[in-house]
């Protein structure tokens, strides 16, 4: 039975000791990057999760924190493209108020966009 590894005598590379003085530049910056790519990360989730989950974005949202005019608010989703056209003056006749004895649905401005 052959004892040796096949290529000559003795133990190879395997022992080999490297005396490491500490970590080298390459090192951190690898460790730099890591961290960077960990951060970004979490920060793209947590805004996509909060965006995701009904927090008011800024443009909908008033002075005091609460939602602007409801016609407002259904103009920008229009525009966003959140909403198609019938779907936009569906909504414009719903919230319009109408008078009491009117019939027929008011006289609705062109959409914007």
């Amino acid at each position: 039975m052959n004892t040796h590894p096949p290529f000559g005598r003795g133990f190879g590379l395997g022992p080999v000791l490297v005396h490491q003085q500490g970590p080298t530049a390459l090192d951190w910056v690898t460790f730099a990057l890591v961290v960077l790519l960990v951060l970004a990360t979490a920060a793209l989730l947590m805004s996509w999760f909060a965006d995701r989950h009904g927090r008011q974005t800024p443009a909908l949202a008033g002075a005091s924190g609460t939602v602007a005019d409801p016609l407002d608010v259904l103009r920008i989703r229009y525009a966003r493209g959140e909403i198609g056209r019938d779907e936009f003056v569906q909504a414009t006749h719903d919230l319009v108020p109408q008078a009491a004895g009117e019939t027929e649905a008011p006289t609705l401005e062109q959409p914007p966009g």
